[in-house]
């Protein structure tokens, strides 16, 4: 059964520093050895199960060995679907498929975010009636066992972050770090963080980019402990994403 949450609630307390802790090994895999045991697929589908939010979903597929064009020996994926397409959902489906990838990692599994290079319609077919699909992660035992990568093409905190970053509270600091290790759309990282005067969190970010921005906005909600809840807006002058806390 698909579980509906809010952002704040979507990761347990208890997997938080797990999954936290598979943002350092996280790595885009696009070479692997076999497809997860049944143990495995188990696991994955129990995961793609209950990681839902509005308007976004996630469905566990066998895929055709030719089902992609720069991925080899993938035989398993997850469909990212949509009910509706707006901003807000394809937002939310970043989140939630980001917290796949996690988990995916954290059992040692490889992943990859799959937007575009990849059959449509061979899949489209397989995903539930009233959905749309957004874009796929392929998920499978990889060639070479995950390990953490010694650079990553990302932006330094100076440039992602707005003020003096270092003078943020730790648990903020912590939130921008695993942030900027997030994966997006060719490595561009479309968004800028910030902390407000009243001690909010925020992410801006282009609409056109939420999808990056749900999975940048996961690996923020992993370090945020302070009781919080999530307010977001497509205005042009307000940040895309806040993290308010509550009290």
């Amino acid at each position: 059964m698909m579980l509906q949450a809010t952002l704040s609630t979507l990761v347990p307390a208890a997997r938080r520093e797990s999954l936290a802790a598979a943002v350092r090994v996280r790595t885009s895999c696009r070479a692997f050895a076999n497809a997860p045991t049944p143990q495995e697929v188990a696991a994955l589908a129990y995961h793609a199960g209950r990681y839902a939010l509005p308007g976004a979903f996630l469905t566990l597929l066998d895929v055709p060995e030719d089902a992609f064009t720069n991925i080899t020996g993938c035989r398993k994926a997850a469909a990212v679907c949509l009910q509706g397409d707006s901003w807000l959902h394809r937002l939310n489906a970043g989140a939630i498929g980001e917290a796949f990838v996690l988990e995916a990692t954290a059992m040692g599994l490889g992943t990859c975010w799959v937007g575009g290079s990849f059959r449509r319609e061979a899949l489209k077919s397989r995903i539930p009636q009233g959905m749309s699909l957004l874009c796929v992660i392929a998920v499978g035992r990889p060639c070479i066992p995950l390990t953490p990568p010694p650079t990553r093409p990302r932006m330094s905190p100076e440039q992602l972050c707005r003020g003096r970053w270092r003078q943020w509270p730790e648990e903020l600091i912590r939130a921008a770090t695993l942030v900027q290790q997030a994966p997006s759309g060719m490595n561009q990282q479309p968004w800028t963080l910030e902390v407000t005067p009243n001690g909010e969190f925020a992410v801006q970010s282009p609409v056109a980019s939420a999808l990056d921005a749900g999975i940048a906005i996961l690996h923020a909600e992993l370090a945020l402990i302070t009781p919080h809840t999530w307010r977001f807006s497509d205005a042009p002058d307000a940040p895309l994403a806040v993290a308010q806390p509550r009290g």
